[in-house]
């Protein structure tokens, strides 16, 4: 089977759950493309060593002159924007949007277990200071959603998905307190409740920072990316 140069080619294969999730989210955005079980395509499974160093690494995508080995979605639209831009016309707005954002969820369990961490460690050693896990349970959630979707996320996710996992930060920290094991040395010369809310001011503005990182500035002659 041939595709057509100007078309978003899927090589995939049976059992890969890289290939389930790019083809899921491919398909939830509309965006046509061919898909090609390289186990039952020999021509195709030499196009995919060819292009992967000699490996049959799927899922491997080639839109057009650009091949892309084990690519995020959002790099096939970018890729298909410069070389099939035509495929774009009618893709699903709601799909594209939820795309640029990532899954919600992504991040949440990174977070949940450092805070689940945290408060074992602290609980169980009330004198020693975790200074930074604040910081690292306020940050883990958008820092976790940025990296699933590939990209940096819209600004509003990006503040609303950080100011979320604050609240949990803060949630944790007052659970610790009202134990009295937040009872170690600090290392900023305030109470050890203020240095803690400290950290997770600064796990937010890292996390929210580090989600919008990569975000070009528009202008009314540049139109917005419309993946995002």
């Amino acid at each position: 089977m041939t595709a057509d140069r100007s078309a978003v080619t899927v090589y995939w294969r049976p059992g890969c759950p890289y290939c389930s999730r790019l083809l899921g989210d491919l398909d939830r955005v509309g965006l046509p493309i061919t898909k090609i079980n390289i186990w039952e395509d020999a021509g195709a499974a030499a196009k995919v060593r060819a292009v992967a160093g000699g490996n049959e690494t799927v899922p491997t995508v080639v839109v057009g002159d650009a091949a892309m080995v084990n690519p995020r979605a959002t790099d096939v639209l970018d890729a298909t924007r410069r070389h099939a831009p035509e495929l774009l016309a009618d893709l699903d707005t709601e799909g594209t949007v939820a795309l640029a954002k990532g899954p919600w969820q992504a991040g949440l369990v990174v977070m949940l277990v450092a805070a689940a961490g945290w408060f074992a460690l602290a609980a169980g050693n009330p004198t020693t200071t975790y200074h930074f896990a604040p910081a690292v349970v306020a940050a883990a959630w958008p820092i976790g959603r940025r990296l699933r979707a590939g990209r940096p996320l819209p600004t509003l996710t990006a503040l609303v998905t950080a100011l979320d996992g604050a609240l949990i930060a803060v949630a944790a920290t007052l659970l610790l307190s009202a134990r009295g094991a937040l009872a170690g040395p600090i290392i900023v010369g305030v109470a050890p409740l203020t240095e803690a809310f400290l950290s997770v001011v600064l796990g937010t503005a890292v996390g929210a920072g580090l989600a919008l990182a990569g975000r070009r500035r528009t202008t009314s002659g540049n139109p917005p990316d419309p993946v995002n």
